[in-house]
């Protein structure tokens, strides 16, 4: 008797559901055996028995509602997962258009001198930039990267968001970005700088220096392009002491300045 409430007080503490199976259907197959009398067992067994399939079939409905709640639960937590994942991704796209159009209006808004640099650099992978300003800006707006450092100078590369970007979009529109570029530089120009300017209006060409008995000898005009040779106001590549103006800089300067021939004059 003791012997027998120890084995079933051992299988009671069984938990692995497999094997509360295999107990639950040999216990029902002995049960049946022994009530078709085609085997003979002490009353103490046949209880035992008894005791056993009560217990492992309370086991496997326990196991079942809890495989049930598992699979509801695993289900709802991969339809969570996949809604999270659907809605990063939404999010990130939202953020990738969002870089993009910042990077875009940040392009719209280059001086000169930057549009310069990314003229070059669509001609060449890098190019070598003199410290200052413009590349300043470029690098803090995360539309170039400089691999190679100088002490005046950097190498300065396209970042790959903004190559993306320039051949998208920005390229197609390249001219209307000079355009208003130029149109913001010479409308805040000096009077003495807008009437060496307002020259190109009568020739596309300006020479800046001449030779007098052998010496090289400076115009004014000189000192006031020689600022801004390595710009898109001017053809590239800009070659000496010469300098052809752009068309589009023309454009900008006869809209501007056209009917201003008192400053021509002056």
């Amino acid at each position: 008797m003791q012997g027998s409430k120890e084995v079933l007080d051992l299988l009671i503490k069984l938990k692995d559901t497999r094997l509360n199976f295999a107990i639950f259907l040999i216990s029902n197959l002995l049960l049946v055996l022994l009530k078709q009398e085609l085997i003979t067992l002490n009353s103490v067994y046949e209880t035992v028995l008894q005791g056993l399939v009560f217990v492992t079939s309370i086991r496997l409905v326990y196991a079942a509602i809890g495989a049930t709640l598992d699979f509801f639960n695993n289900k709802k937590i991969l339809k969570n997962k996949e809604a999270e994942a659907a809605l990063k991704l939404e999010q990130e796209k939202v953020a990738e258009n969002l870089s993009k159009e910042k990077m875009l209006s940040d392009f719209r808004q280059l001086d000169v001198f930057q549009l310069y640099i990314i003229q070059e650099l669509k001609r060449q992978n890098h190019i070598s930039v003199t410290k200052g300003a413009p590349l300043f800006t470029l690098k803090n707006k995360n539309i170039i990267y400089t691999p190679a450092v100088g002490e005046k100078t950097e190498s300065a590369s396209l970042t790959y968001k903004a190559n993306e970007l320039l051949g998208e979009t920005v390229w197609a529109e390249f001219d209307d970005l000079k355009y208003g570029a130029a149109k913001r530089f010479f409308t805040g120009l000096q009077p003495e700088e807008v009437k060496c300017f307002i020259k190109f209006l009568e020739n596309d060409d300006i020479k800046t220096t001449y030779k007098d008995r052998g010496v090289t000898n400076y115009y004014n005009s000189y000192y006031i392009l020689k600022q801004y040779c390595d710009t898109i106001l001017f053809s590239q590549p800009q070659r000496g002491s010469a300098y052809t103006i752009d068309p589009i800089a023309k454009n900008v300067i006869s809209s501007i300045y056209d009917e201003q021939t008192d400053i021509l004059n002056g």
